[in-house]
């Protein structure tokens, strides 16, 4: 087990074996599980009904974001864990793409759940990123960020959060993030992010759009 630093405060995951990378999947799949979502949304769960399909959907966007070099963390501790794309971040290899597409319609229920989520999740026009890069907007989006339940309200998310902004702001370009949960879009707007929009995505369900100038 290895971990490199990434240039500014965020520590990129390096040197890790499959099941290592699935143990760290099983903290971001629980933090998620039993996150207690605002009355106003029912977010990932409302799709993803079990702890086990959970997993496996969390350990198919880990493995990807991990081999194609996407995956951070806050220290040797591991207090939380942080996905980054854009630009000078990269994005996820097109076989280890198509790897988390397959395990994700397993975690969804199905072809037909998987296109119900997807439908959901772009319901009321573009995602942010969509309409970033229709833009022609060079951005870095936080694909995931989760601080693991015992090390929550210690300052770890502002933490993280302030590490990608140092990124952004020597490259001159926005942070962005989309999330399913008010509470949550409320924290990130407490941490420097601006809500851009919000987007209806069905009964209990809404993305909400953030981004950081």
């Amino acid at each position: 087990m290895q971990e490199s630093n990434a240039g500014d405060d965020v520590i990129k995951l390096t040197g890790l074996n499959k099941e290592e990378v699935a143990e760290i999947s099983k903290q971001i799949a629980d933090a998620f599980y039993d996150y207690e979502y605002n009355e106003a949304d029912l977010g990932l769960v409302k799709y993803i009904r079990s702890r086990e399909d959970m997993f496996t959907y969390m350990n198919a966007i880990t493995q990807a974001a991990y081999k194609s070099g996407l995956l951070f963390t806050t220290s040797d501790r591991r207090e939380g864990y942080l996905m980054l794309s854009g630009e000078g971040a990269g994005a996820v290899r097109f076989f280890d793409g198509i790897k988390m597409i397959i395990a994700e319609k397993k975690a969804l229920g199905g072809l037909s759940n998987m296109k119900e989520f997807i439908k959901a999740c772009f319901a009321e026009g573009n995602t942010i990123e969509t309409r970033m890069r229709k833009a022609k907007r060079k951005f870095i989006r936080i694909e995931m960020l989760v601080v693991r339940p015992e090390f929550q309200r210690q300052g770890h998310m502002k933490k993280m959060l302030e590490d990608v902004y140092k990124i952004a702001d020597k490259k001159g370009i926005p942070v962005i993030l989309d999330t399913d949960d008010k509470d949550k879009a409320a924290r990130y707007e407490h941490l420097g992010m601006k809500l851009d929009r919000v987007r209806n995505c069905g009964e209990k369900f809404h993305m909400y759009d953030l981004i950081r100038e």
